[in-house]
């Protein structure tokens, strides 16, 4: 695909006709989005996990488990209890 780029921008720069000129242009440039799409592509493949390393069934089931107690305790959460004030049983100008 470089090569492809490279050739095709050194026709369209070396050349005196206008379509083959805009013909080295649109390859060149389709071959540098083509070039910087593989680079993108290595390097994703080259940090992906391998399939045998995805989860399987019982896995999958144990989270979905786990996820749903947790939604459970979560929807029946306690009443905070909430202590009486003693504050209003005295008179806010002191004792008389």
């Amino acid at each position: 695909m470089l090569v492809v780029t490279i050739v095709a921008f050194a026709v369209a720069f070396t050349t005196g006709s206008p379509s083959l000129m805009g013909i080295g242009l649109v390859l060149g440039c389709g071959g540098l989005l083509g070039c910087g799409l593989s680079l993108a592509a290595a390097r994703i493949a080259s940090t992906a996990q391998p399939e045998a390393a995805l989860i399987i069934d019982p896995e999958i089931s144990a989270l979905r488990a786990k996820a749903n107690l947790a939604k459970s305790g979560a929807a029946v959460s306690p009443q905070p209890i909430i202590a009486p004030d003693h504050r209003a049983d005295t008179d806010p100008n002191g004792p008389a």
